[in-house]
């Protein structure tokens, strides 16, 4: 296969100008563009406006009098030809249709208006859709949501979906997922998810792709570009329809082939490619692999505030595909020093709740209890289950705030003491968004912002940290894999 370069596809990402055919108030694209970088590049188009926004509005794209790189229709599907047509007399190099009423519908008129519109602008200009939400960049401005933040990261996401990709806005902006592109890709009618998985695979501003996919054209076209981007850095992918009802679903959503849950699985299996469940999966993952190392092997420490929690904890680390181990000898009895004997479980899950509150130096802290279980060979990932803000509230009163503010700094004194052990670390706490404590609501989020601002992944449920060590540790056994093969 002869794999595109980075620069091929640079002028879907980082386009010079942008015009809306078929501007108005009641689509997000302008309010989204006039809101970032591209506010003095985008050029509104409706012959029905004067203006739109306080933006001039043109009759025809044939009335800009510079040239234009990138459109985004979003004009009825009847209309669509035609725009084609005047875009390619005025040089565009992309179009992004938002426009939906294509393929997608499975009648004949929307099929047939879909190979029109590529007949109209094949070898002239690169469509992405249709049907689709388009392309997130912060880096040069382009968005399709109004919401988002101007924030550059180092996730990618390719997302066949276009809710999929506005909830990865939306739901990742408190999870600091942190985005260098998304791009929604719908029908792929001409650009399909091959073409940006290689593109993210050789662009440097990306470290993780993750990716939801509901079908695909060609499936050896799939393998290759998925090989090629797994080979460069790690892949995430949520197939949806990967069920028999699930796949006729799909396959009407954007008109491509669902196929089999077991095909897709193998297919992934073999590029390299970690498939998760849920969205929740693929959002947890792919924020760890942005800010966490790997794993070194599948042995869990959970340091948890509660002995009723750990039974269940356990199995949920073991359906993750990871172990919990014994402390050894010598661990069990470090830890027998400082953490009383009533009320506790010394071992794996260790529930040791008195040390949550412990906020002087006297004795053993939670930084003692990070650094022991790091010294243990056979854990390789601690997971902090620390749901215990609300209890602190109540005990400390009016010293809660300098007893809160000790006891945050052991927390993180022992996450980086795990981390320079060659531990992954992670923390789960209860954040619930019905919560109507708005004082316990706001601790919360300060003690998950202050982990997060030193790299340390904050997750709201323990099992969705279980689940996303889990996964993390599939990249460990892979990497393992191919080393013995190689080797």
């Amino acid at each position: 296969m002869n794999i595109k370069t980075a620069s091929n596809l640079d002028e879907i990402f980082f386009p010079r100008n942008v015009a809306i055919i078929g501007a108005t108030t009641q689509v997000a694209y302008p309010l989204a563009l006039l809101g970032g970088k591209m506010r003095d590049h985008t050029f509104m188009v409706n012959p029905n406006y004067k203006e739109v926004l306080g933006k001039k509005a043109y009759a025809s794209i044939m009335d800009i009098e510079e040239p234009v790189d990138y459109v985004i229709l979003t004009l009825p599907a009847r209309y669509a030809a035609q725009a084609a047509r005047e875009c390619v007399q005025k040089g565009v190099k992309v179009i992004h249709s938002f426009t939906s009423g294509f393929s997608e519908t499975g009648l004949k008129e929307g099929i047939e208006r879909e190979k029109e519109l590529i007949s109209i602008l094949k070898g002239k200009v690169r469509l992405i859709g249709p049907n689709c939400m388009g392309v997130y960049c912060p880096k040069s401005g382009l968005s399709f949501n109004p919401a988002s933040t101007h924030e550059e990261g180092h996730i990618g996401v390719i997302s066949q979906s276009g809710t999929f990709a506005q909830f990865f806005i939306h739901a990742g902006h408190p999870r600091n997922v942190k985005i260098s592109k998304i791009v929604s890709y719908g029908n792929a009618a001409d650009l399909d998810c091959p073409d940006f998985l290689e593109y993210m695979a050789d662009d440097p501003d990306t470290r993780v792709i993750a990716l939801y996919i509901e079908g695909i054209t060609n499936g050896k076209r799939l393998q290759s570009a998925l090989e090629y981007a797994a080979g460069k850095k790690p892949v995430i992918a949520l197939k949806g329809g990967v069920t028999d009802q699930g796949g006729r679903v799909a396959s009407s959503h954007t008109g491509a082939l669902a196929g089999t849950g077991e095909t897709w699985a193998t297919m992934f299996k073999q590029a390299g490619v970690v498939q998760v469940e849920d969205f929740d999966d693929l959002l947890n993952a792919a924020v760890a692999l942005n800010e966490s190392p790997l794993p070194a092997g599948k042995g869990v420490s959970i340091i948890t505030y509660s002995g009723g929690f750990s039974v269940v904890q356990t199995d949920m680390c073991i359906k993750a595909g990871l172990e919990v181990p014994k402390f050894s000898a010598k661990a069990v009895e470090e830890l027998r020093k400082f953490v009383p004997v009533s009320g506790t479980m010394v071992g794996n899950p260790l529930d040791a709740w008195q040390l949550f509150y412990k906020y002087d130096d006297k004795g053993g802290t939670l930084k003692d209890i990070f650094r022991i279980i790091a010294g243990e060979k056979d854990v390789h990932s601690i997971i902090l289950q620390f749901d215990v803000i609300r209890f602190m509230l109540n005990m400390w009163s009016d010293t809660f705030e300098e007893y809160f503010e000790a006891v945050v700094q052991k927390v993180l004194q022992g996450c980086h003491y795990a981390h320079e052990s060659g531990k992954v670390v992670f923390v789960s706490m209860f954040l619930d968004p019905f919560a109507e404590n708005e004082i316990e609501r706001k601790y919360n989020l300060i003690f998950k912002k202050r982990l997060e601002n030193e790299g340390f992944p904050v997750y709201p449920t323990l099992n969705d940290a279980v689940r996303t060590v889990g996964s993390l540790y599939k990249f460990t056994e892979m990497r393992q894999r191919k080393v013995l093969k190689t080797g």
